[in-house]
């Protein structure tokens, strides 16, 4: 997924509180916009109501003046004392609170003069020159032009004011201006609460836009720290944080899930150590990722594990997709990967295929049905190609963490038994516990269709309690037997399991008839610590076996350092001891050195009587295999012996 993907995702996340924010943005601005058309409106309201009062009282103040004066002019008039104090009388009547100037003006020649002045103060002679402002020009004209009232207002710090000139003629035809100067508190409280309202605006749009820019911010950096944190730091590939969040997003039937797994990478690290082993996970990740198409997507899973989700499409056949993990395999199988300027080395993967992703509800089912997959390619061999068969694997596929959970919660956990027979007498030495688990159905499950499910959880490590306990039970019930239980790393690495079975070996009966078959796998040797506790469980008593030598992890260093008392040859060793010659010198050598550390022999795959002369030939201690029995509840083989 691209830098922009995740964006477009979290903005998509965010976008109702976006939305929320540009439409707070949107409507501020139209409140903001819309201040000077209300403010408008409103002066031009009261002003109009104003003036259609003054309007009518102007008309009949100055129509007393010019009839008092008759057929002379007003400034002939004004040589009359009485004309004066008349006029000033009338025009008093037009002073009010909200006013401060009354005057009239005489217009002659292009010049101003006052004809009489009203105003509460700094009264004017008459026929004093007046100027106006420059402003009030324009104004002045229109109303001498068009002999009807005009206004002009004045906006200053502590006041708004209007002045209105009102235009009128004498007899003589001479012009004249009536000026009255109001100062409008209302107004000016108006235009305060919409001063504030203008300001809250402001304030309002530039914190919705410093919230929405920081959001956007928050949006980018957090895409771009997400981003980061999908992005595997050594493979620089996507890692599992990057699976978890597109769990939830991804539509399964636009995919094919594949897992892969580089093949004995233990040894690699074990051998070459932990750097080359780094070059070998990078190298591999990018030749894996080389061949992908852009729109697939490789996920690092974990350790030397991968996940890849290939695009379907619709003309492409499953035998092209197929093509596609075949290709990635051989160019793995081929790829020298330089451990310096002349020294390579040479890895292969295994791979598991999930195709009918369609049918599952969550990515992580359908990669646990590819991982079921890819269990299968490693245990035919490795660098193969293993598809995940709905039919042969409908089993896996069924039962789930919870259905094994309650299985141990209900006692439907129980063990079936095989024995090891001792070669030399024919009797029975001891039984190997095999697990088996009570589906809802009644039906009886073996351990390769549920272990899987439950591996690297919690229900793992109840299950594995469980099998203790009722081994107990068993060995407490039947005071002459002895058996065998198979342990996987895991468990010793568990340490409420090892102080579980520590606390067990109190008991001298028990620890004496109970072994532990420690299953080798590729990284038992990966930490010292199972090392001591292998150490420690013998130092309490318990006999300790190695299961499975011979299985593809072999080590004569396992014999050297474990400590071990029996050695279980695999059955891949067995199967053809009587007729491969390889196998045949390969069980004598290790015999050989077994021997020699005083260490037991145990053979799996006893199936016939010619195996079984053979391995009696060549001096194996014990046999194990369906020539002496099929795995069966312990009270068969005790009612048997009786």
């Amino acid at each position: 997924m691209t830098f922009f993907k995740i964006i477009a995702k979290e903005f998509i996340k965010h976008s109702w509180f976006l939305l929320f924010l540009f439409f707070a943005i949107f409507i501020f601005s139209i409140v903001y916009i819309s201040i000077p058309l209300w403010e408008k409106k409103i002066f031009d309201n009261l002003i109009l109501n104003e003036l259609r009062k003054e309007k009518e009282i102007s008309e009949n103040v100055i129509d007393k003046i010019v009839k008092y004066a008759g057929k002379d002019s007003l400034t002939e008039k004004l040589k009359d004392t009485k004309f004066i104090k008349y006029s000033v009388d009338l025009l008093e009547i037009l002073n009010t609170k909200d006013t401060n100037y009354v005057y009239s003006v005489a217009l002659i020649n292009n010049q101003s003069y006052i004809l009489i002045d009203a105003s509460k103060e700094d009264r004017m002679n008459p026929l004093d020159i007046f100027e106006f402002l420059p402003e009030e020009l324009p104004v002045i004209r229109k109303a001498i032009l068009s002999l009807k009232p005009q206004y002009k207002v004045i906006n200053s710090i502590n006041t708004v004011g209007i002045t209105f000139y009102y235009p009128f003629k004498d007899k003589k035809n001479t012009t004249y201006l009536l000026v009255i100067d109001y100062n409008f508190n209302k107004i000016k409280e108006i235009n305060d609460f919409l001063s504030v309202i203008r300001k809250v605006s402001i304030f309002f749009i530039i914190l919705t836009l410093i919230i929405f820019n920081t959001l956007i911010f928050f949006i980018i950096k957090t895409s771009y720290y997400k981003r980061k944190s999908f992005i595997d730091s050594l493979t620089n590939i996507y890692n599992k944080n990057y699976l978890e969040y597109i769990s939830e997003l991804t539509d399964l039937k636009n995919y094919i899930v594949a897992a892969i797994d580089i093949d004995f990478f233990k040894k690699v690290n074990d051998t070459y150590g932990h750097a080359i082993g780094d070059i070998v996970l990078r190298t591999v990740a990018e030749n894996i990722k080389k061949n992908l198409r852009e729109e697939d997507i490789l996920i690092r899973y974990g350790g030397e594990e991968f996940v890849i989700l290939v695009r379907k499409e619709r003309k492409n056949k499953i035998e092209i997709i197929l093509n596609v993990f075949e290709r990635l395999r051989e160019n793995i199988e081929n790829l020298k990967i330089f451990i310096t300027e002349k020294d390579y080395i040479k890895v292969t993967i295994s791979i598991g295929v999930f195709l009918n992703t369609d049918k599952e509800k969550s990515l992580y089912a359908a990669i646990k049905k590819a991982d079921i997959a890819l269990y299968k390619s490693k245990s035919k061999g490795r660098n193969r190609i293993e598809i995940y068969d709905e039919e042969k694997d409908y089993i896996n596929s069924l039962i789930t963490i919870t259905e094994v959970k309650n299985a141990v919660d209900e006692n439907k956990i129980f063990c079936y038994y095989q024995p090891i027979i001792d070669l030399k007498t024919n009797l029975v030495s001891h039984y190997e516990a095999l697990v088996r688990m009570e589906d809802k159905n009644g039906n009886i499950i073996t351990p390769y269709s549920f272990l899987t499910a439950i591996e690297h959880t919690f229900v793992y490590t109840k299950l594995t309690k469980a099998v203790i306990d009722y081994n107990i039970e068993i060995l407490k019930k039947y005071s002459d037997i002895k058996v065998s239980i198979n342990l996987k790393p895991a468990d010793i690495l568990n340490r409420s399991t090892v102080d579980y079975l520590v606390d067990i070996a109190k008991n001298k009966d028990i620890v004496s008839r109970l072994f532990f078959e420690i299953i080798e796998t590729e990284d038992l040797l990966a930490y010292e610590e199972i090392l001591k506790v292998i150490g420690q469980l013998k130092k309490v008593g318990y006999k300790i076996c190695l299961d499975d030598f011979g299985s593809g992890y072999s080590n004569f260093v396992y014999l050297l350092r474990l400590n071990i008392d029996y050695l279980k040859l695999d059955a891949n060793l067995i199967k053809n001891i009587n007729t491969d010659k390889v196998s045949f010198e390969v069980v004598k050598l290790i015999l050989q050195f077994c021997k020699n550390m005083k260490i037991k022999t145990i053979a799996e795959f006893a199936e016939n009587e010619d195996i079984l002369n053979v391995l009696r030939y060549i001096g194996i201690d014990y046999g194990q295999g369906y020539y002496f029995s099929k795995p069966k509840p312990i009270e068969e083989f005790i009612n048997q012996a009786k």
